[in-house]
């Protein structure tokens, strides 16, 4: 059996789903619905802020 990509960067729509416990997911769109952002808009800011502190700490 080979191995299969799920991620395809030739893709412009690149889509990434997972699940959270139910208390985690109410803690998410608490926190997303104050900021006034959508589920999809509120997770792309946390992994591209996620992503910028790993680089500034792998420095």
């Amino acid at each position: 059996m080979g191995t299969h990509m799920h991620f395809n960067p030739d893709n412009v729509r690149s889509y990434v789903g997972f699940q959270l416990p139910a208390d985690k997911l109410a803690a998410l769109d608490q926190a997303r619905i104050e900021m006034r952002l959508s589920r999809s808009q509120f997770m792309r800011e946390a992994v591209a802020a996620y992503l910028q502190q790993r680089q500034a700490t792998a420095k």
